[in-house]
C-alpha cells in the first residue's frame, strides 16, 4: 500500500476509500490490516479512529446500495456542504445516514449541528431584565410582568403589548433570529409568525426564526415553555435544546430544559411528538402519547417514558395557578421561587410529606408562602432577602 498516498488525507477521503473500507470491516489489503495500517499513519490517528467509528457504527445496516453508488452520493453531500460549514463528526455522521437510507421511523438523522443551535450558544445572554432581542441586534426592554408579543405573518412587524409596534426588515429569505428573554418573576407569550403560539415561563430563552422560510420550523428554548403548534405537515416544528428536541407537526406540550437545575422533560397534552437526544451518532427516537411525560435524566442519560394522570399539574401555570399532586415541600418551593424571583429555603429537619392541592400564583408571594406553612404545617419567615422554612 501507498502509505504517502494517505497521509493528506482527510476524515472523508478516508470514508471514500475503498481499501481503507475494506480495512475497517476487517479485511486485509496488499497483506496489511487495520493495525499495521494505523501504526504507519500515527499522524493521521484522528481521522482514522473517527472514520472507524462511523464505520463500525454501521455494520448492524444491510446496506441496499453498491459501495460504488454512496461514494458518490456521499462525495457529492460532502461537496455540496464544504463551502458552507467545517466537516465535523456530526457532519460526517448525516452524510453517511443519508447514504444508507435508514428509515425516520426508528432513528432521527443525526445532522451537523443546526443554525439555530450554533447561534443560540454564541448568543448566550443573561439578562436580569425582561427583553426581546431582534435580528438586527436591537435590544427592546419589556417593563411589564407578563408580555404579550405577536409577529406579523412575514415577520416584519412585531407587536408588543398591543401598543408597541417594531418594525424589522422584512426576513424573507429566514435569515437571522429574534431571542426573546424572561428572568425569573416574569413570562411571555409570544405568537410565532406561522401560527404557532408559546407561553414561556420564568428564567427561560426563546430563539426562533421571526418568519419560517426552510422545509422546517425550529425554535430554541432554555427554560421553560408551553407549546401550541400550528398545523403544517409538509414543515415540521422541532423545539430544540442543549439536551434534546422535539419534532412535532401540530399539537400541544410542555418542553422542561432548566440546564443548571439537569431538569429535561416534556408532557404531551395532545396529538403527537417524538423526542431524541442530541449527543449520539444514531440517535434513538421516542413517541409520546397524550398523559405521557419523556424525562431524561442528565445529557448523558436515557429518556423514560411516564404517564402523566393530571397534565394540568405541569401547565396550570398558564393561566396563573399552581396544581400540585403528591409533591414536597421542596419541589414545589423550586417551583415557586423561579414563578416569582424570590430564594427560598427548606430546612433538612422538616419531613417529606407529600399533599395535593392548587395555588392561585396572582397572589402576592407572601400569600402562597402563607398557604404552603398551612398545607405543610410548618413555619417560615424571612432572612434578609430569602425566606426559610423551618419545623
Amino acid at each position: 500500500m501507498n502509505f504517502e498516498h494517505y497521509k493528506q488525507f482527510s476524515t472523508e477521503d478516508f470514508l471514500l476509500d475503498e481499501n481503507f473500507l475494506k480495512l475497517a470491516k476487517g479485511y486485509s489489503v496488499d497483506g496489511n490490516d487495520l493495525a499495521q495500517f494505523k501504526s504507519q499513519l500515527p499522524e493521521k490517528s484522528k481521522e482514522i479512529a473517527l472514520a472507524i467509528g462511523i464505520v463500525n457504527g454501521l455494520k448492524t445496516i444491510k446496506p441496499s446500495l453498491p459501495i460504488e453508488r454512496k461514494a458518490e452520493m456521499l462525495k457529492n453531500i460532502l461537496q455540496e456542504r464544504k463551502a458552507q460549514f467545517r466537516i465535523t463528526l456530526l457532519k460526517y455522521a448525516a452524510s453517511v445516514l443519508l447514504v444508507v437510507g435508514l428509515g425516520a421511523s426508528s432513528l432521527f438523522l443525526f445532522n451537523k449541528q443546526s443554525k439555530i443551535e450554533s447561534f443560540a450558544e454564541s448568543s448566550n445572554i443573561r439578562s436580569e431584565k425582561a427583553e426581546l432581542i431582534l435580528a438586527n441586534g436591537k435590544r427592546v426592554e419589556i417593563e411589564s410582568k407578563m408580555s404579550k408579543i405577536e409577529y406579523a405573518a412575514n415577520g416584519s412587524r412585531v407587536c408588543l403589548n398591543d401598543t408597541s409596534r417594531i418594525e424589522q426588515s422584512e426576513p424573507s429569505s429566514g435569515e437571522g433570529f429574534n431571542q426573546v428573554i424572561v428572568p425569573f418573576g416574569k413570562r411571555s407569550t409570544i405568537l410565532l409568525s406561522d401560527g404557532t403560539k408559546v407561553w414561556l415561563n420564568s428564567g427561560s430563552r426563546l430563539v426562533y426564526s421571526p418568519v419560517f422560510a426552510g422545509k422546517s420550523r425550529e425554535v430554541f428554548l432554555e427554560g421553560e415553555a408551553y407549546f401550541e403548534v400550528a398545523k403544517n405537515k409538509n414543515k415540521p416544528f422541532f423545539v430544540r435544546n442543549d439536551a434534546f428536541r422535539v419534532k412535532v407537526l401540530g399539537t400541544k406540550f410542555l418542553v422542561q430544559a432548566y440546564k443548571n437545575e439537569n431538569e429535561y422533560n416534556t408532557v404531551l397534552v395532545e396529538g403527537k411528538v417524538n423526542l431524541a437526544k442530541n449527543n449520539k451518532l444514531f440517535s434513538k427516537e421516542y413517541e409520546l402519547l397524550p398523559n405521557q411525560m419523556g424525562t431524561l435524566s442528565g445529557i448523558d442519560g436515557e429518556f423514560t417514558i411516564t404517564r402523566v394522570e393530571d397534565v394540568q399539574n405541569y401547565t396550570a401555570w398558564i393561566n396563573g395557578y399552581l396544581n400540585f399532586e403528591n409533591e414536597n415541600l421542596i419541589s414545589l418551593t423550586k417551583r415557586i421561587s423561579r414563578y416569582y424571583n424570590i430564594e427560598i429555603e427548606v430546612k433538612s429537619s422538616i419531613s417529606g410529606a407529600k399533599f395535593s392541592g392548587k395555588l392561585d400564583l396572582k397572589d402576592s408571594p407572601e400569600r402562597i408562602l402563607d398557604g404552603l406553612s398551612t398545607i405543610f404545617k410548618t413555619k417560615y419567615e424571612k432572612q434578609g432577602d430569602k425566606f426559610v422554612f423551618f419545623q
